[in-house]
């Protein structure tokens, strides 16, 4: 079976690690902003539910007690507590392991207060995560892991990370000019790739689970931090439906994160 696992990071808007803080900024400010973010993640659960699929969220804490987002039957997982840089590569702060347990507790209880339910799973901020941070999540009673990237092939499905934990991965490939490409839709956003690039890169799974990953903040606003007008709203979101309509229509099945565990 094929599954499309389509995955929204919701964070701060246009986050942004400094060296010396653990939290992150949004650019061209030295604090954080969620005002993109929530829009975004407003007009994407719209389109979600026209398209009649549900989706999985990872949201960071400090946003879900930021914003009013209304996530209904879509899976709400952990995205840290202030997008922190958990490996402290760039941050320049090393992480302990009480320091990680602290992180995903507020992260943990942030999700289970919207949402009624515990979080199954978890995403790195900036996808930087390393065994400490896996076993951090092992101690939380999460199941899976999203946070590493993995060659996409004919086949390819969760695998085994230890600790009971599973790694869903977000498939990275090359295009038709055999330039490398992540399933993040981040370069769609910016004008830098079209959809038929991530339609053909699913094209390449016979089996297993397709990940498709974007931020909510990217649908209203660019990666420098400039809020976008309403007709590049309009464009991204256009996008990103024809992505995940094609991608339902050539076979794929929509699910949560959590559901194809």
């Amino acid at each position: 079976m094929r599954r499309l696992c389509f995955t929204v990071d919701v964070d701060r808007d246009a986050n942004e690690c400094v060296p010396g803080r653990r939290d992150a900024v949004s650019k061209g400010s030295q604090d954080a902003r969620f005002s993109s973010s929530e829009k975004g993640a407003d007009l994407l659960l719209e389109m979600l539910d026209g398209i009649g699929i549900k989706a999985t969220f990872f949201a960071e804490a400090a946003t879900l007690r930021s914003t009013d987002i209304a996530f209904g039957n879509n899976e709400v997982a952990m995205h840290g507590a202030d997008h922190e840089d958990m490996t402290g590569e760039i941050s320049g702060i090393p992480m302990t392991d009480d320091d990680l347990d602290g992180i995903m507790e507020r992260s943990f209880s942030a999700v289970k207060d919207r949402t009624g339910r515990s979080p199954k799973g978890f995403r790195a901020p900036y996808m930087r995560s390393n065994e400490m941070v896996m076993r951090a999540l092992a101690r939380c009673g999460l199941s899976y892991d999203s946070s590493l990237y993995a060659p996409i092939g004919k086949t390819f499905r969760p695998y085994d990370i230890g600790n009971g934990l599973k790694e869903i991965p977000v498939p990275t490939g090359t295009d038709g000019t055999g330039k490398k490409m992540f399933a993040y839709l981040w370069p769609m956003h910016e004008g830098k790739r079209t959809a038929g690039d991530y339609i053909n890169m699913a094209g390449i799974v016979e089996d297993g689970v397709f990940v498709v990953a974007t931020h909510s903040w990217h649908i209203a606003e660019s990666a420098a931090g400039g809020k976008t007008g309403e007709d590049r709203i309009k464009i991204n979101l256009e996008n990103t439906k024809r992505v995940i309509t094609s991608i339902l229509d050539a076979g794929f099945k929509a699910s949560r994160m959590a559901d194809v565990l």
